[in-house]
């Protein structure tokens, strides 16, 4: 398998300097200046270029250049008196997006590509429901291993002199996706963590939360009862892999523990299970799906479906990276720091399109509203979302319970299908070789990845 993926890196190379090479055979020689030695006018000093690739139209047909420029023309006008500003918006769906990222990734392992990336994770899909523009990956589809390979600038130094963003106020437990023994090199910008939000009239929690997925299991709470199968099934697991061995961080055995509690559980999820606890609703914590969370709901109780360690998990929507080849580290960073701001994270249309929250920590609050205009269940639309005082409390301590945070990875599509067949499988037999079989697979995956 080793020598399969070598050989695979190596071809890839050569494909690379082969581009590189006729793409530079392509152009002609820059002609010489048509001044005289004896003139006296100054050179004119050329603008730095800032290369930025974005990935954040998956699945749809999206302005994401468009609102970036914006940004930088509202915000740091004074960007384009130095940079000269690029920007490549990745087709998000037909039969050009493959070749674009194949391309950009080839480019990166020849010591090139662009100097940004602006990148939207895809969502972990619905176990029931799975739609193909789901299982859709982004450029990086692993950017934990991107990380460990070096492929990504260290930004802490960067971080250090920021301007725009305030380190102190970002969710610590979301920044730290994107962080390794190398240091930062991943700016998560949006996040996202599934949960079942009670009315607190209706439901009072048990004492002792946090707690692992098995002891929701043993728990004869209804509320827990109800809140154990909200979620992709990938988060009750928790982390998915262990980048260090490229394997996963669970057994085969634990994957089948998992899967059984889960098929075991269903019988308990019914209609009267959910009259009796007050119709909860089932939360994706984002624009989106703001109109079930938002300053018009009572005093909520907000419960995860925790994973097996005893904590909550989290996924990065949206983040940022320098590539480690750039020219222009300074630019490029200027950009992620000014997105990384208050003002951009509340006011921009091109997080508002995002399906997650802002990782700044004071947003969301009944002071700091988040322009991202939303439909309420009575069809009426919303210009801001935030969250009541006393709910935006909730959602801090239930944000302090995350003890994994991800990016949303091929492994957890595999897992997604998995869970889907295997709920619907007849037998134990059949069941055990389904498990089996996607547990070789991800293996296969995260070796190769």
């Amino acid at each position: 398998m080793k020598q399969n993926r070598d050989l695979r890196k190596a071809l890839a190379l050569i494909l690379a300097m082969f581009m590189l090479a006729f793409s530079g055979c392509s152009h002609s020689a820059p002609e010489s200046g048509g001044s005289s030695e004896g003139s006296s006018e100054p050179a004119k000093t050329e603008k730095q270029t800032v290369a930025v690739c974005m990935d954040m139209d998956i699945g749809h047909e999206g302005q994401s250049t468009s609102m970036l420029k914006d940004i930088i023309k509202d915000c740091v006008p004074e960007f384009m008196e130095s940079y000269k500003l690029e920007i490549e918006s990745v087709p998000g769906t037909g039969s050009d997006r493959e070749p674009a990222l194949d391309r950009i990734r080839v480019e990166m392992m020849a010591g090139e590509g662009p100097d940004l990336f602006l990148c939207v994770s895809p969502r972990a899909a619905d176990p029931e429901l799975m739609p193909p523009r789901e299982r859709e990956t982004g450029l990086f589809p692993y950017p934990r291993a991107m990380m460990k390979r070096k492929m990504f600038l260290p930004l802490d130094e960067y971080i250090e002199g920021a301007e725009y963003m305030e380190w102190d106020k970002l969710y610590p437990e979301i920044m730290a996706a994107g962080k390794n023994d190398e240091g930062q090199q991943i700016l998560p910008i949006s996040w996202s963590m599934d949960f079942t939000r009670f009315d607190a009239e209706s439901y009072t929690p048990p004492e002792g939360l946090p707690m692992s997925f098995d002891e929701m299991l043993e728990s004869n709470d209804p509320g827990i009862k109800y809140a154990i199968l909200y979620s992709s099934f990938g988060g009750s697991l928790g982390m998915l892999a262990d980048y260090e061995n490229d394997a996963p961080a669970f057994t085969e055995e634990e994957l089948m523990a998992q899967l059984e509690g889960h098929r075991e559980h269903r019988e308990h999820r019914t209609m009267e299970l959910s009259e009796s606890l007050g119709h909860p609703s089932e939360v994706t914590l984002g624009r989106l799906n703001a109109a079930l969370f938002t300053q018009y709901d009572p005093d909520s109780v907000l419960i995860p479906q925790y994973n097996r360690n005893g904590g909550a998990t989290a996924n990065i929507t949206t983040f940022g990276a320098v590539n480690i080849n750039t020219k222009a580290p300074e630019g490029a960073f200027r950009i992620l720091d000014v997105l990384m701001s208050k003002e951009v994270q509340r006011d921009s249309e091109l997080f508002s399109m995002d399906r997650g929250a802002p990782v700044h920590m004071e947003l969301l609050s009944s002071e700091e509203k988040v322009n991202a205009p939303f439909e309420r269940a009575n069809g009426k639309t919303e210009p801001k979302w935030w969250l009541s005082d006393y709910n935006y409390d909730r959602l801090q301590e239930l944000i302090k319970q995350i003890n994994a945070v991800d990016f949303v990875t091929p492994v957890h599509h595999e897992l997604t299908e998995l869970y889907r067949t295997y709920m619907q499988a007849e037998t134990p037999e059949e069941r055990e070789k389904l498990a089996g079989k996607a547990y070789t697979e991800v293996k296969m995956m995260l070796a190769e990845s």
